[in-house]
């Protein structure tokens, strides 16, 4: 999802990744790593070198936002082809990995910025289920096909979720359990919704019982009279701002994402949040090597295997305010992880949750017609 913020800050990261950098001279191998900040915590660093010793040491640069990431893998794709005139400028400046939201996974394999990865050779990648494995294979147009290769590993999910104030809430009797909760008429000018097209036509084509990524032009128009009735609930729509007026009290429910929810829900007490039952969108963060990078799948290896390691995804479920894509498969889980449905999701909640796909240029045209027309009506 291209816009998604992170509200999450861990400078931590700056120094532990400092440190990191500062073992090159002693280590075999060294990992540039660019990554987004928050997503990958400094416990689970810390974990790695304490796993791996100095066989592979990470240079890791944390930026703040998933455009900027992308930024830096369209100017890897646009540096000189290696000579021995500028191998030791190439190498300083493009990274052996990167993250890559998943939004952009399409457009970065069609443009070439990126390369395939072997993931079939990792331990786990037979334990990764849906809808991952699927999500994952792309030919070489970017568009799904189950031949197709491996461009990216997910570390990382999430959920757009409901975000509530439950003092405004208890008031009422209620709070909310599914997305169809947003019609009461209680809440008319209490709401806030993403300023996303898909992502607000997907939760009413999840309240009618269908798929964020569908494809009827029929099914799609028929939203318009669905999305007029909840488009008079709403006070504003927002994918940046959406968090302050629900602690002011100016809305009681906001539509948002995980990653930004989470964390502002161990600060406030008076926030509560919920996965919608009927299915949800999912995010998802990838590692991803730039096309131009020279350095070898074994050598990414330790670092790739490492995050699909049982103590991995434990510490990625537990400390990156999302959750690891192999988390339904781990065994020993801590409760606080298990026992909070805002990362270990109700498995038939999960099941009826997806992934939001690029469609192709006409259906995405169907959407923004009914997208448009209800908010310029």
């Amino acid at each position: 999802m291209p816009n998604r913020r992170h509200f999450l800050t861990i400078s931590a990261l700056y120094a532990l990744a400092g440190c990191l950098g500062g073992c090159q001279r002693t280590s075999e191998t060294t990992l540039q790593i660019n990554t987004l900040r928050g997503s990958i915590s400094p416990q689970l660093l810390t974990l790695f070198r304490q796993n791996q010793g100095q066989t592979v040491t990470l240079d890791l640069k944390p930026l703040e936002q998933l455009q900027e990431l992308f930024e830096v893998l369209q100017d890897a794709a646009m540096k000189m082809p290696e000579t021995s005139e500028n191998f030791f400028n190439r190498s300083a400046t493009v990274p052996d990995l990167l993250t890559l939201g998943h939004g952009w996974y399409r457009q970065a394999i069609a443009l070439g910025f990126i390369q395939p990865l072997s993931l079939e050779e990792l331990t786990r990648w037979e334990e990764l289920g849906e809808p991952w494995q699927r999500f994952l294979r792309r030919n070489i147009q970017g568009e799904i096909d189950p031949q197709g290769q491996l461009w990216g590993q997910p570390y990382r999910w999430g959920t757009t979720m409901l975000v509530y104030r439950k003092d405004k809430l208890k008031k009422l009797g209620w709070t909310p359990t599914d997305w169809a909760d947003l019609w009461r008429p209680e809440l008319q000018g209490k709401i806030s919704l993403l300023n996303q097209s898909r992502e607000v036509l997907g939760l009413l084509l999840k309240k009618q019982g269908k798929s964020y990524n569908e494809t009827n032009p029929a099914a799609i128009a028929d939203l318009e009279s669905d999305f007029q009735a909840l488009h008079r609930q709403v006070k504003f729509y927002s994918s940046t701002h959406y968090l302050q007026p629900l602690e002011m009290g100016d809305t009681w429910v906001a539509q948002g994402w995980s990653q930004d929810i989470l964390p502002l829900l161990q600060r406030y007490r008076n926030l509560g949040a919920v996965i919608p039952a009927s299915g949800t969108a999912l995010w998802c963060d990838l590692w991803v090597q730039p096309q131009r990078s020279q350095t070898s799948f074994e050598t990414l290896k330790t670092w790739l295997e490492f995050c699909w390691e049982p103590a991995a995804i434990q510490q990625i479920s537990r400390s990156s305010h999302g959750a690891s894509p192999l988390i339904y498969t781990a065994t020993n889980l801590e409760p606080a992880i298990t026992d909070n449905p805002l990362i270990y999701l109700d498995q038939n909640t999960f099941d009826a949750s997806e992934i939001i796909e690029v469609l192709d240029p006409d259906t995405t045209a169907e959407y923004q017609k009914v997208w448009q027309r209800v908010r310029q009506g």
